[in-house]
């Protein structure tokens, strides 16, 4: 139940500011208190149903609609290989911005509200993207098999009348309405990102993570419902999959309309902003600065960039040579154990080793996927449940590797700076992935193979050799987990007593915009 009783429910803003609630100074921290004033926020609260709604529409948006770049855009209508990855860059682009929006949710002010007023913005800027697609008609597919069941294979004679050609040239046209959706997107996630920061640091450190994990809890089942939907309502022939049935191409961006509609409706109803607790924008900025010099910061964006950069590198897909393994299904079944994982975390591994819990987690990961993965390259057992169960089971130290870096993060993240740290620590992934991807592409072409056409000796052993090294480099990965510390006294110790390093400041800064550029630079090829 919310409690009615809370004077603070009708309040315009919750009352966090600085000036009107003690609280210790970073000299006189004592590691038993909360970071920041204001009280734990209670997980069935009016504040934390709210985060936690918007919190599920929002992976769902993130998680449902870039697929249909591929099974609306490239498959039900044809599109040509360019606009298509047009899209997907526009995909990018837009990601990419996320820190800005943190920034703008972290100070920036309009109409005296700070996060409320840039929810609102990104719903609104999704709303409208999402309404210009969702009413729109997409037209005849370019032709469907479930009439004419020969359509898509090139090796068929099928009549010309099964084919609208014209299909493809209206896929240009969604790119600035996918564009605005995305965008709108990001911004509320970096948003919701500095609320999910700020209401952690009210928790005591005792259950400090609790609501945050929590909130990834309910934002991992958004990203279950939005595969499930994929898997019942767009795994037709039509867009690509192997089912008789399917929803209509709108019927997704409808379903996006109405959520974004109660995403809108809680920002501006029930949302609770909050104050800024630094007022000059040159103080902000310098204090900013100084948290990038801190070593508990820079080591932890350094864990981030390194371990995921090593870690997120994989052979030549194994998939065509798994026995009658449903591709729809194996997208889903293997991110189920990610949303109990959490929950369990979040109830018994406060208090863990940090360090030791995703060593050993992802030692384990990366061990059961050489299994999973070399049983199938050298045909020792190609079952599709043994292979999918194995691989199902990473999602255990893929969810500790969400969590326990996160609470690192948290306990790193300035007061006034949440949505920008958090900002900066999330969008590293994103960062990461060209490089990962040319890296792969690389590897890939250095041992060339046909898995989709042929299974004998030397294909199975070029697809070995790209795993052998994507698994070898994962193990190197390893090695920087120790980056982490072990739990949050080491690191507020960490955050409190280590000096300012500018040289590791300007390393950061640096690296990011490298980053940042080199993204920007692989997206804008498509141009």
């Amino acid at each position: 139940m919310i409690s009615t009783t809370d004077p603070s429910v009708d309040a315009p803003f919750e009352s966090t500011e600085a000036s009107e609630v003690p609280f210790k100074s970073a000299e006189e921290f004592d590691a038993a208190t909360a970071i920041a004033p204001g009280g734990a926020v209670p997980l069935k609260s009016r504040p934390g149903i709210t985060l936690y709604v918007q919190s599920i529409i929002s992976n769902f948006l993130q998680n449902a609609l870039p697929p249909l770049n591929t099974y609306i855009f490239t498959v039900y209508l044809h599109g040509s290989a360019l606009n298509v990855a047009q899209l997907n860059s526009l995909n990018t682009i837009a990601w990419s911005l996320r820190v800005i929006f943190g920034m703008l949710s972290d100070y920036a002010q309009l109409f005296g509200y700070r996060r409320k007023v840039w929810l609102i913005v990104g719903w609104l800027l999704a709303l409208g993207g999402v309404a210009s697609i969702a009413f729109s008609s997409f037209g005849s597919p370019f032709c469907d098999p479930k009439e004419y069941p020969t359509c898509l294979n090139p090796k068929v004679n099928t009549t010309i009348k099964a084919y609208d050609l014209s299909a493809s040239s209206r896929v240009a046209w969604y790119r600035t309405p996918t564009f605005f959706t995305t965008l709108g997107a990001v911004m509320v996630q970096a948003n919701l990102d500095g609320i999910v920061v700020e209401y952690a640091h009210r928790e005591p450190i005792g259950i400090r993570g609790r609501i945050q994990a929590f909130t990834f809890f309910i934002s991992g089942i958004g990203i279950l419902l939005s595969r499930f939907f994929l898997l019942f309502c767009m795994s037709a022939k039509r867009y690509g999959g192997t089912y008789d049935w399917s929803a209509g191409p709108n019927v997704p961006y409808i379903i996006a309309f109405a959520l974004v509609l109660v995403g809108l409706f809680l920002a501006i109803v029930l949302f609770q902003d909050t104050l800024n607790h630094i007022k000059s924008f040159k103080e902000w900025v310098e204090k900013l600065w100084l948290l990038l010099q801190n070593r508990a910061v820079y080591q932890l964006l350094a864990f981030r960039f390194s371990t995921n950069l090593l870690q997120s590198l994989t052979g030549t897909s194994v998939l065509t040579w798994v026995r009658n393994l449903d591709l729809q299904w194996a997208n889903v079944i293997p991110r189920i154990p990610y949303v109990p994982t959490m929950i369990i975390t979040m109830r018994l591994g406060t208090n863990w080793n940090w360090r030791k819990s995703i060593l050993i987690f992802t030692s384990l990961s990366i061990l059961v996927t050489s299994i999973a993965t070399f049983c199938v390259i050298w045909d020792a057992c190609r079952n599709c449940y043994f292979y999918i169960i194995l691989i199902a089971s990473t999602a255990i130290a893929t969810a500790l590797n969400t969590l326990m870096p996160a609470w690192a993060m948290v306990e790193v993240a300035g007061i006034g700076h949440e949505a920008t740290i958090a900002a900066i620590y999330n969008t590293i992934k994103d960062l990461n992935v060209p490089i990962t991807t040319k890296w792969r592409n690389y590897i890939i072409e250095s041992f060339p193979s046909i898995p989709l056409l042929l299974n004998d000796r030397h294909n199975q052993n070029q697809v070995g050799y790209t795993w052998l090294i994507s698994l070898g480099v994962q193990i190197v990965g390893l090695a920087f987990i120790f980056l982490i510390p072990t739990q949050r006294i080491p690191i507020l110790n960490m955050k409190e007593n280590s000096g300012q390093s500018i040289l590791a400041g300007c390393i950061v800064i640096a690296g990011y915009i490298a980053l940042f550029v080199f993204d920007w630079q692989q997206s804008l090829q498509n141009y």
